[in-house]
């Protein structure tokens, strides 16, 4: 038995091998020999938000106004070593931080570009958008200022612009409105640097639609699940006779509420719902006599 076990053994074919990725080994599974010493990943790089176990740094993004290859310098005056360097070498290393940080922005379009994506940045913050509408507002910035279209205007007003029509680009329901309180700037700048982009960069852009607005105004007005569902019934109803054409979605939205509101018997009133659409009480009053007449509501 012993000589016969000696012999299976010698003869393995090596059939069920396993890869130890810790010692970088192949080691077969039935007689334990190692196959490969010192393997080499060939994998691609795999990235975490925090840049953890990261080989070669943070993923290149044009959200950065370097594209994420920048050099970085640490303020530490520490060697590898961690001993503290000498006095010629702290002014050393001084003058390379400076030196660092002025030449990653030579110019004042990359100075101005910088400052734009910090915005973007902030902005993404507050109002909660996601990574592809920041790099879509990131790349429509850069083609406005390649086309020079940024001088003589306000930073925050083009970044406004650059958010509104990536929002719109990605079915996001974002209003200028909303965009303009966040950034403490006016509505009117923002929305005259909207359509100088929309006509200056050519964009295809669909029209927003009213249901997502519908669920976002019924969320914040805190109405009920039927309320959401007759106005969306009745917005249907309104395309089928194509009656909203050419009216501004938000002032729909804002419209059928109200109207499903008095269908269900829910005592709101139109300022309130002005209030949190951002649409005057005179334009849904108006929108609500034109619509009255082709919907049953009582």
């Amino acid at each position: 038995m012993k000589l016969k076990y000696k012999q299976d053994q010698n003869f393995c074919g090596h059939l069920a091998q396993l890869d130890d990725e810790n010692t970088g080994e192949r080691i077969c599974k039935d007689c334990g020999q190692v196959l490969v010493k010192n393997m080499v990943n060939y994998s691609s790089e795999k990235f975490s938000e925090d840049f953890q176990n990261a080989r070669t740094g943070p993923k290149i993004s044009i959200t950065s106004h370097d594209g994420g290859l920048s050099t970085v310098i640490g303020k530490s005056n520490f060697d590898s070593s961690h001993k503290p360097v000498s006095g010629p070498m702290k002014t050393s290393l001084n003058r390379m931080r400076i030196w660092d940080s002025r030449s990653k922005v030579k110019t004042s379009s990359q100075r101005n570009l910088m400052l734009a994506l910090l915005e973007i940045a902030k902005l993404k913050e507050k109002m909660a958008l996601s990574d592809g509408i920041v790099e879509r507002a990131a790349y429509l910035y850069r083609k406005a200022s390649e086309k020079k279209l940024v001088r003589g205007r306000s930073v925050k007003t083009i970044v406004g612009a650059c958010i509104y029509a990536a929002c719109r680009d990605f079915e996001t329901n974002r209003t200028i409105i909303e965009i303009s309180k966040n950034m403490d700037e006016k509505r009117k700048p923002i929305a005259q640097s909207y359509r100088m982009l929309f006509r200056r960069l050519n964009l295809q852009i669909s029209v927003p639609d009213s249901t997502n607005s519908i669920v976002r105004f019924s969320n914040n007005l805190g109405l009920s699940e039927q309320i959401k569902r007759d106005a969306i019934l009745i917005l249907d109803t309104l395309k089928e006779k194509q009656l909203v054409s050419g009216k501004k979605p938000d002032a729909v939205s804002a419209t059928v509420i109200y109207m499903a509101c008095i269908r269900n018997n829910e005592n709101i009133s139109q300022n309130k719902i002005s209030k949190v659409s951002g649409i005057t009480s005179i334009t849904i009053r108006n929108r609500f006599k034109e619509f009255k007449k082709y919907i049953k509501l009582i």
